[in-house]
């Protein structure tokens, strides 16, 4: 089945995200296949957010009143109409040929219904150790559940499988809407995390302070909780918790590093 067959919606979740989105957008505009559509949820932005988005003629936007981008998933993965659904973030920056490569693969594997690529961190002057910290962590976490963990920053899904799972995902703000959908999508069919799909993300989740880091990286073992048994739970979240030991490394490149070394230099590589 030829790529051209398969029609990709890009669904991008989005609240405050003005300093992001135009780049993420612009990089979107750039694919070498277009994609079908792109749908921007607005999560009831009080910034300039929609105006930076309705900019692209290419662009739809529809609106998640519902704060979390649990509901904003959701509902941007309902109106998608394309035969494949990409999820990535308002910060996620596109290599020109995502798209294609995405629309490639699962058309050659009709038997996969979601996939997940990796990412390089390019607001960060430890990029590769940010790339293997991300990739360590997100790999044990498949091991951990024996399923394949998706990754909002770069995944994609068959629309037919979602139809059958879109009353299966857990709505309540409190999770990692990635990590709960890939449970019930693992029943469905085959999941592959591909190496030669990678983007560039922001490190900003990782670079939060101490408590909201902290209330943040929860959600997942909370996730975990609501979806596997107590003694995967307790692994993931045993862990999980060693990410403290990291902490000092996002502060030391976030207010030296970074800001040292990365002065006049591009964000990520077009």
């Amino acid at each position: 089945m030829p790529s051209k067959s398969l029609k990709l919606s890009i669904v991008i979740p989005v609240y405050n995200e003005q300093s992001h989105l135009k780049a993420c957008l612009d990089r979107v505009a750039r694919q070498t296949e277009k994609p079908f559509e792109v749908i921007i949820v607005d999560n009831s932005s009080t910034d300039d957010t929609v105006r930076i988005a309705k900019g692209y003629s290419f662009v739809s936007v529809i609106k998640e009143v519902r704060q979390s981008q649990v509901f904003a998933q959701k509902t941007g993965f309902d109106a998608a109409r394309g035969d494949i659904i990409g999820r990535i973030d308002a910060d996620t920056h596109l290599p020109p040929d995502w798209t294609s490569k995405l629309l490639e693969y699962f058309s050659k594997n009709p038997d996969v219904v979601g996939i997940k690529g990796e990412a390089m961190p390019y607001d960060i002057y430890m990029k590769r150790t940010g790339k293997f910290i991300e990739l360590f962590y997100h790999t044990l976490a498949d091991l951990i559940s024996g399923k394949k963990m998706l990754w909002g920053a770069n995944c994609a899904l068959r629309k037919s499988a979602w139809l059958k799972i879109s009353d299966k995902v857990l709505q309540r703000p409190d999770i990692w809407e990635d990590y709960d959908i890939s449970f019930p999508l693992a029943a469905q069919g085959k999941v592959r995390s591909i190496s030669g799909i990678e983007v560039g993300l922001s490190f900003r989740a990782v670079q939060k302070p101490f408590k909201q880091q902290f209330q943040y990286q929860f959600r997942a073992v909370r996730t975990f909780a609501l979806r596997t048994n107590v003694l995967r739970t307790i692994i993931f979240a045993v862990v999980w918790s060693t990410e403290v030991l990291i902490y000092p490394l996002t502060v030391l490149d976030q207010y030296i590093l970074s800001p040292l070394l990365l002065k006049d230099r591009p964000t990520s590589p077009d």
